[in-house]
Parts: C-alpha cells; structure tokens; sequence
C-alpha cells in the first residue's frame, strides 16, 4: 500500500499594526483546531523522531553499531548528555507526540454522532490509542520507569514515575481494547489525515496487530503465558506478510517533508557518518547481497570498508552510507515485513503456534529484507544457501541465528536494532577504545531537566530501577 506524506503548509499574512491580533480575530467564532490535524501533526513528529539520525536525539544507529562517526565520535562512546539525548526524547515525545494524541483523542470523542458516522469516530479513537501505545512503548524501552498515570496532567506538575513492566502490561490491554474497536468494514481519517495508510482501517488492523506481535516478543522472558497468547493471537488476526504492508511514510522531494536521514547527510552539508566496521565486516564475511544498497563501493577496488567503530574515521577513505540513505522520499519505515517475519521465528523457537517453523520464518525474514533494499529472490536463495547464513549450519543457537540476522535486517531502523542486541545479546558488537564490553549502554540515562523540575519522583524512580546509569536493565532485558 502506497504511503504518501501529506505536506501540511500554514500560510502566515504579515501586517504593520500594532493591533494585528485584535483585527484578525474572530471573537464570536474562534479558531480552533481539530482533533484529525492534531493526529496528523503528532504522526509526522513521531515518525520524524524514530527515523532522524541527528546526534542530538536519534543516536540508535550508532548504538546498534551500524554507523560510525567521523570528526566527533562521541556519541559512539556514548555520550548521552553533552547533547541532551535524553531530554529530548522526553520532550519529542511527551510534548510533540503524546499531548497531541491526547488532545485529538478527547476532541473527536466530543464530535455528536450518528449510526453512521459513529463507526467512523470509534475507527479514529482506535488507531489514536494504537499510535499511543507505540509511543508509551517507546519511552519504556529506551528509558525503564516513566511517568505515565500522571504524565500528561497539567495541573501536577510533578508527576511519579510508574513502573516499566505495569507501563507495559497497561498498554498492551490498551492495545488489545483498541484492535477489538477497529471495524475494517467503515472509514476512519481521511486520506489527507491518515499519513501511514491513507483511510484503510484494514491496514490499521494489521498494523496494531504487527505491532502487538512486537510486544509479545519483548516481555518472552519475563511472561512466557501472555507472551504466547499475545503472539498466536496477533498473528491468528493478521499481521504484515508483504513488503507493500510495511508500516511506513514516504516521503516527498520538498522541504520540509524529505526523508529525516536525507536532510541530515544532506541538507546538513556535513559527512559526519560512514557505515561501521561491525556490519560492514560480517556482511563482508558472508557475502551479503544487501551491501551495494547498504553502503557505496565508492573506494575503486571492489572491496567495502567500514569506519572503526567509536573513534575518528576519514571520510575520504571508508566507504559511504548507501545512495537509499541519500534519497529525499526513501520510506521511513518503522515495522517491516521482515523485523514481523523474524518476530515469527522467535515465536516458532519459542514453541508458539505461529504457522510455521523458525527456519521457514529465518529464511523469509531474510528474503523480505533483501527484496525491500532492492535484490533479487535469486540473491536471497544464494545467500542463504551458504553454510555460514543457512538456519541449519549458521552459527549458534537459535538466538544468535535469528538475532543476527534479524538485526542485519534492521539496518535503518536504529532503535530496534539497538533493542534486538539488548534482548538476544547478538550480535557481538566491538568495544571503543578505552571501554568494556559493559559499556554498551542498556537504556538512556534520565533527562538532566527532571532535576529541577521533577526531582523528587526521579529520585524514587532512580530508586527503584536500582541507579541510573547506562548499564541498568530494562525490564524485559533479562540477560
């Protein structure tokens, strides 16, 4: 299904009084905005935040060790606070993302309706409280404990901070609630409202459903019962099969709607970033049909090369980012066909009843991941006719298969790549010079700002996570 960004231009009228907004205003009829605009807004800034690569929030490239930097490594050495990563994460998310979902939600639930437009209305509050979830569930995994019962009260400003596994739980009965509202048979958003699949609510579903699956497998460790439930069922009700599916925006060629990654290796003007000898030396090793689009063999001699990871790299002499990457309207894809297609493997290793095996789910991932970057259904055969990639012969057990490949598979999706090596503890990653293994950070640290301005619910929160340092372990990441 064919994803198109709406491109949303406020027109802005200058004048020379002093009393502009007295003459321009409507006192009887006031502006207002609408909760299907609100959605819209709070889509584009959701997706923008998951898919940059600026240094100063999106840095999950770097930490899932698929880039590398070049003048200013710090970042790679995990430095989380020069730039203050964590705040705005927290600041993107709750202010730019969560408030606006809330927002449209409690305006279209005021809207009167009708037998027939009340199908309509419960399809839009169902896929506002999926995109909700998708957002609690991010802030979880990239911190543990957040608010979230009192998060987006205005009047306390001193919200507590909720444990990150009843976070968890909550939401996905939210979920659940939300996939039992959606009724595929009715609309939902307007084409123009809908950035992700234009009014399809039979998209939605599968969607929520995807995104379900993703869920189910995180907490594997910690609730293998609902784990279970979860999975089968998601997958039972319809999950993504094809690369068409993908959960994605496409972007446009204009400002200010272009691919994050394009506007900040290009539109930047700068060559900060080259890939990471990490990927770029196991896909070498396994002669992965992926590395043309992956990277640019831009050195002359046939070969790829990838930047050291976490230290300085001369641009000139590494290979660059693949020409995907520098395209304004690549897809900013945030659950793929393929990331399902692994999800299936894990289940079917695990013992669920997803339809079939972990190796036919192995094989698939990775051919839904070849097929999305531009190869050819025979590459993927050679490929995994290889003794070092077929499920069979591939190295390690079934965790380290499926990981390793599934976060190949994620090249352009940082933080679920980060979020596959702390579930599995696979790939290897390499160290920076001067660090351990240890290093690799687990969870951002908590935002700076919420010392002054929250600093008793942190100070319990720090409490009960048991610190608040990189190496603390989310709830779900057991090992």
């Amino acid at each position: 299904m064919k994803k198109i960004l709406a491109i949303l231009m406020v027109g802005t009228l200058l004048s020379c009084t002093d009393n502009f907004e007295d003459l321009n205003t409507d006192k009887k009829n006031p502006s207002s905005v609408t909760g299907e605009s609100l959605f819209n807004s709070a889509t584009e800034e959701f997706y923008e935040i998951l898919n940059n690569s600026s240094v100063n929030t999106n840095v999950f490239r770097l930490y899932s060790q698929y880039w590398a930097q070049t003048t200013y490594p710090e970042e790679s050495q995990y430095a989380m606070t020069t730039r203050s990563i964590p705040d705005n994460w927290y600041a993107r998310i709750y202010r730019d993302v969560l408030i606006d979902l809330e927002e449209a939600k409690k305006i279209i639930a005021a809207v009167p309706t009708n037998s027939l437009t009340a199908p309509v209305q419960q399809n839009k509050l169902a896929i506002i409280e999926v995109m909700e979830v998708h957002a609690w569930a991010t802030l979880v995994d990239i911190f543990g404990n957040v608010p979230y019962t009192q998060a987006l009260d205005f009047s306390n400003p001193s919200a507590q901070y909720d444990d990150a596994k009843t976070i968890y739980m909550d939401i996905i009965d939210r979920l659940d609630a939300a996939i039992g509202q959606l009724d595929a048979s009715y609309d939902e958003f307007a084409s123009d409202e809908d950035l992700i699949n234009q009014g399809d609510t039979g998209m939605w579903v599968k969607a929520a459903n995807s995104l379900k699956l993703r869920l189910a497998l995180r907490i594997a460790d910690v609730d293998a019962a609902k784990s279970k439930s979860m999975a089968e069922s998601a997958v039972a009700a319809g999950v993504f099969s094809t690369l068409d599916e993908n959960q994605s925006i496409e972007y446009v060629s204009t400002q200010p709607y272009t691919n994050p990654v394009y506007s900040d290796l290009v539109l930047s003007g700068r060559n900060d970033y080259v890939p990471a000898n990490t990927i770029v030396d196991w896909m070498s090793e396994n002669n992965d049909p992926r590395m043309p689009f992956y990277f640019r063999q831009n050195l002359g001699d046939g070969t790829y090369v990838g930047g050291v990871y976490g230290t300085n790299n001369t641009f000139a002499l590494c290979s660059q980012l693949g020409d995907a990457l520098y395209t304004s309207t690549t897809p900013g894809v945030v659950i793929s066909c393929a990331e399902v297609e692994f999800l299936k493997a894990e289940a079917a290793a695990r013992g669920y009843n997803v339809g079939g095996t972990v190796e036919e789910f192995y094989a698939s991932g990775v051919t839904a991941s070849i097929l999305e970057w531009g190869g050819t259904a025979d590459d993927a055969a050679a490929y995994l006719a290889q003794e070092s990639v077929a499920y069979e012969t591939a190295e390690g057990d079934w965790k380290q298969k499926v990981a390793t490949q599934k976060w190949a598979a994620l090249y352009n999706n940082g933080l679920e790549g980060w979020a596959t090596w702390r579930l599995y503890d696979y790939p290897m990653l390499n160290v920076p010079e001067g660090l351990t293994y240890d290093d690799i950070p687990r969870r951002l640290t908590y935002p700076t700002n919420e010392q002054t301005r929250n600093n008793e619910s942190l100070k319990a929160a720090i409490s009960a996570m048991g610190g608040d340092t990189p190496q603390i372990h989310v709830f779900w990441d057991v090992n």
